[in-house]
Formats: C-alpha cells, sequence, structure tokens
C-alpha cells in the first residue's frame, strides 16, 4: 500500500518523463568545524548532482537497521545507489583485520548489508560506487582484499593523490556484459578511471560475475546477469559524470532502469 500511495504522489505532466526516486545512501559523519562537534547525515553532492542531472529524484535515505524499516524505505524508492566510505568489517565475510589501515564502520555496515540482499530480492535497480560495490559483493556472499597495498604490493596505485575528477588508470571491461553496454565502449577500448580504495572484490558471490579488470588484474566491476539493474564499479563515476559521457551512462541506465524502460 505505501508504493500504491507514493505512485498516485508521483503524477507527473504528459509532456514530461516520469523522474523515478532514487535512493542515496546516506551516513552520519561530522564535517570539519560542525557546531559541538555533532555529527550529521548527509551523502556527498556529487552523488545527488549526478542522479539529478541523469534525470532522477534524489532521496536521501538515512542509515536504520531494523528490518521492517529498511522495507518501509525501499516501497518507496524505485531504485537506489550505493555510495562510497570507509570499509566494512571483515568479521561480514569471515576474516579478521589484517592491519590497522581497515577502519569499519559498523553503523554503516548495520543498514546497507541488509539494504543491499532486500534490494537484489526484490530484483531494485541497483548502482553500488566504490564501498556501495565491496557491500554488493559482501552482502550477497563474497569477500574483499582488505588491503590492497599489503596484500598485492606488486599492484597499482589503487587510491591516487589527484583531484577526484582525474583520471589516472585505465579499467578493461569484459565484452557481453550489461556494463559494456551501458558504457558503450568497445571490447578492444580501455575507459579511463579515478581511483580511492584500498580494498577490493575477490571472492565474486554466486550469481555475480566480473565485468571490469585494472591492468594490475583488480576487479573493478561486477554485476548479477539474472538481474534487471545490479551494477557495482569500484571507481567513482559521480565525480566524472560532469564531464565524460561514458561515465555519465551509468546514472542514466539507472535512472532508466528505474523508471523501467530497460
Amino acid at each position: 500500500m505505501v508504493r500504491d500511495t507514493h505512485r498516485r504522489r508521483s503524477v507527473h505532466s504528459p509532456s514530461a518523463p516520469h523522474r523515478p526516486v532514487i535512493g542515496i545512501t546516506g551516513y552520519a559523519h561530522i564535517p570539519e568545524n560542525a557546531p559541538l562537534g555533532l555529527p550529521i547525515i548527509g551523502a556527498r553532492s556529487a552523488d545527488v548532482h549526478a542522479v539529478q542531472s541523469a534525470g532522477g529524484l534524489a532521496f536521501l535515505l538515512p542509515p536504520v537497521s531494523d528490518a521492517d524499516e529498511i522495507d518501509q524505505l525501499l516501497d518507496l524508492v524505485d531504485g537506489l545507489l550505493f555510495t562510497g566510505g570507509r570499509d566494512i568489517d571483515p568479521a561480514e565475510y569471515g576474516e579478521t583485520p589484517v592491519n590497522d589501515t581497515v577502519v569499519v564502520t559498523p553503523e554503516r555496515d548495520a543498514f546497507e548489508l541488509p539494504l543491499m540482499r532486500r534490494a537484489i530480492a526484490r530484483d531494485l535497480p541497483v548502482l553500488a560506487i566504490c564501498r556501495g560495490c565491496q557491500v554488493m559483493g559482501v552482502a550477497l556472499g563474497g569477500s574483499l582484499w582488505q588491503d590492497l597495498p599489503s596484500q598485492k604490493p606488486d599492484g597499482l596505485v589503487h587510491s591516487q593523490k589527484e583531484a577526484r575528477a582525474e583520471t589516472t588508470h585505465t579499467v578493461r571491461v569484459e565484452p557481453h556484459t550489461r556494463l559494456q553496454a551501458i558504457l558503450g565502449v568497445s571490447p578492444s577500448e580501455d575507459v579511463p578511471t579515478n581511483t580511492f580504495h584500498h580494498q577490493a572484490i575477490h571472492r565474486v558471490p554466486e550469481g555475480f560475475v566480473p565485468t571490469a579488470y585494472a591492468p594490475d588484474g583488480c576487479i573493478e566491476a561486477i554485476e548479477a546477469p539474472a538481474r534487471r539493474f545490479a551494477v557495482g564499479v569500484q571507481w567513482h563515476p559521480e565525480f566524472l559524470a560532469p564531464g565524460q559521457e561514458v561515465h555519465r551512462r551509468l546514472f542514466e541506465s539507472l535512472v532508466r532502469a528505474s523508471r523501467g524502460d530497460a
């Protein structure tokens, strides 16, 4: 009944396309110079702008851990964007921290892992970015490289010092995948990306496939072929979308799938 009510509220002009509601995972943080040092709940403006520019209505989801509340939130949205952030507790995939670079956020895990499981079970369109891609992997039974610099020391530098809108390495997208169709690239075409992570998918969960790799073999994207739209990318397309169409297509595809067009 909640979704039916929501649909009645979403009446739109026949001349304007329906703008689907995209839930963006919010999180608590303490901004610099915050009054009294109190945390606020929010998301990066780049995530919001990327959804809005793609034709979606951005809807911030506050972190909750109650299963009924998570289901009620899902009743309000047409699709989901899982945002970047700090590390998932290795206990969630049966490991202990390998070193002190692993900085966990239990309150995000308590919200985002069940949110992901319920969203995938409902076959809601999901785009997952960086930490979100890792959440997608862990929530469905996969695991992570906890610290790439120490566990894969011969690999690329995956945490760039350059600005967020700069690209510093490429990814090779697997042919005949949804990701290849979304980005519109040929099998031989490398896609320049930015990179801000020290963890990555290690064991891909059942029902998912890896769809992009960095030159060092690090998994840079996963998807669930049997689902309507379940795509995770390890880079941050929200910072690249304003100037690069190939990354903007990720958000446009999420909006189309959430609207029921694809």
